[in-house]
């Protein structure tokens, strides 16, 4: 492990890797150097460009993962939840279109503003840059997402935008950003970009890590494997907060029993629990 990141991080801090070396797609430019951005827009034209491509990689990302994962899922395909599950497709489409637009504009208009931008043109890019900036951005994210989400939860902006992802209150991996579109720019974009502006972020690696959180949001809303406990928040409502857990820890938000007595079981697993009662009773 710590030979791959010590290859891939030599590979990203190489003054002369230049992406248009290896890389052609019609249309779509990249900077001489990802020291500085991962892609190149100067013009309106090459901005709708870069919309097209950055949307067929991340809906294309979002539908195969979403759908192998409830493909796969123990739930019954019963009519409600196929219907849930288009639902919550719909809405996911929608609000993926504003954050891709936003994500692209942020990458041609607000990065370059950024004090810190081209950063690694002239410094070193090593594990222990890479390690810090992984740290600050599992911290800064949570500590956003945790904030925002709080105050979705207030009357005024639960009743006009945050409300709407508690609808499904047993979600599915399409429920990720099945959000209303104000709250996906606010979690989204803003809340993946924030960090760069506290420590410089070679972009290669800043967009990584958007990647795999995006992933991980999909597999907390399946729910089999959420070491944050997100499935909990959409049944209690009022735990569970952050998305790495660590806001939660800090400030007690997180699950108790104590607190919610009554345990939360998936309505795919009740029927297993129930039979295992139904042993016990019999033994």
């Amino acid at each position: 492990m710590k030979k791959f990141l010590l290859l891939m991080t030599s590979i990203i801090s190489s003054y002369c890797f230049n992406p248009n070396d290896y890389i052609t797609i019609p249309f779509l430019k990249f900077p001489d150097s990802l020291s500085y951005n991962v892609l190149e827009i100067n013009s309106i034209f090459e901005y709708l460009i870069a919309c097209i491509y950055i949307g067929l990689f991340y809906y294309s990302m979002y539908f195969c993962i979403s759908q192998i994962l409830v493909w796969s899922h123990p739930a019954p395909k019963t009519p409600e939840r196929i219907a849930q599950t288009k639902e919550e497709m719909r809405r996911g489409f929608k609000a993926l279109f504003y954050v891709i637009l936003l994500t692209t504009c942020i990458i041609w208009k607000v990065q370059p503003l950024n004090p810190y931008y081209g950063y690694y043109e002239t410094h070193e890019f090593g594990l222990k840059e890479f390690f810090i900036s992984l740290i600050i951005y599992m911290v800064t994210f949570d500590v956003w997402f945790y904030t925002s989400h709080i105050i979705g939860h207030t009357p005024f902006f639960w009743k006009h935008f945050h409300g709407e992802h508690h609808e499904f209150v047993e979600p599915g991996a399409y429920a990720q950003d099945a959000v209303h579109p104000v709250e996906a720019l606010i979690q989204g974009p803003i809340g993946h970009f924030l960090p760069t502006f506290i420590y410089p972020f070679h972009p290669l690696c800043h967009h990584i890590f958007g990647l795999l959180t995006s992933i991980y949001a999909q597999l907390a809303h399946d729910g089999r494997w959420d070491p944050a406990g997100h499935t909990l928040h959409h049944y209690y409502y009022s735990c569970n907060f952050s998305i790495w857990g660590l806001c939660d820890f800090i400030f007690g938000t997180g699950y108790n029993q104590e607190k919610y007595p009554i345990p939360y079981i998936p309505t795919w697993l009740r029927s297993k629990v129930n039979n295992k009662n139904h042993d016990k009773k019999i033994m």
